[in-house]
């Protein structure tokens, strides 16, 4: 399979993507690494965080080293996101990944992604969804959780969650669709965690993947250290842990950006 009217980023040619949800459609970008790498391609897709504050060709440039490294790498705006349309619940991100899904497998079968070398790479709770996903499909190879929000129904019930929305609606009016009826929204929310589908402590025993890490700050306060062990099962398989230390939940330190970049290469890349 061949895309129309190529486009290039640099050396890198670029595909915008266009994929339809329950009449809906949500956007994204691929880009393919250097023209001397040969398919099929190794994956990476990525998930974004809530609320997604770079656009998806800052989040490129930021892992610009695994293109250069043959990896392609897709990223998208899940509905309620940014230009994606639609509106933002937990339900529409788990049906809008398993579509993502849907067009890997097609692509796959093109010759242009290698199936055995499907890879996830997820921000904050982008990761909650990624594990929901992985709880549910069994091609995803390698999975990296960086900075993750986990307790997901802790965040929701707590008393400071409504100013958060209002930050958002105030200073990121159009950033995110849905969540301007705050009560509404988390009503909705508390609702669909009922679901032992997207429940943490349900999901979690039944990931499926090859190798999983998680990069988190030592003074990481949105998901504390103490709440992995709260959460996370003893016997995962294949699993690494990687506390940066110094480190807060926004990565916003050169240093630390440094650690989480050598963290992320040697985990795909090796």
């Amino acid at each position: 399979m061949e895309f129309k009217d190529k486009q290039y980023d640099g050396p890198y040619e670029v595909s915008e993507i266009e994929i339809h949800n329950e009449g809906q459609i949500f956007k994204g970008i691929l880009y393919f690494p250097r023209d001397d790498f040969k398919k099929p391609y190794p994956l990476i897709i990525y998930f974004h965080d809530f609320p997604q504050l770079f656009t998806l060709k800052e989040i490129v440039r930021n892992y610009q080293y695994l293109l250069e490294s043959g990896f392609a790498f897709l990223v998208f705006n899940f509905r309620g996101y940014r230009s994606s349309e639609g509106i933002i619940s937990i339900e529409s991100q788990v049906s809008d990944s398993f579509k993502v899904i849907e067009f890997i497998q097609i692509m796959s079968g093109k010759g242009i992604f290698s199936i055995q070398n499907i890879n996830i790479l997820t921000h904050g709770f982008g990761s909650y969804i990624a594990l929901i996903l992985c709880s549910q499909i069994n091609i995803i190879n390698k999975l990296l959780l960086l900075c993750p929000i986990l307790d997901l129904q802790r965040h929701v019930y707590n008393e400071n969650f409504p100013k958060s929305l209002y930050y958002i609606n105030r200073f990121l009016p159009g950033n995110i669709r849905g969540i301007d009826d705050i009560d509404k929204f988390i009503k909705k929310t508390k609702i669909e965690l009922k679901r032992k589908e997207y429940q943490i402590k349900a999901f979690i025993k039944e990931i499926e993947y090859n190798e999983m890490k998680l990069i988190i700050g030592e003074l990481d306060k949105i998901t504390p250290i103490h709440e992995l062990n709260q959460i996370i099962p003893k016997d995962l398989k294949n699993f690494d842990i990687v506390v940066i230390s110094g480190m807060d939940h926004d990565c916003i330190e050169d240093n630390h950006l440094e650690k989480i970049k050598n963290e992320i290469s040697s985990f795909f890349i090796n």
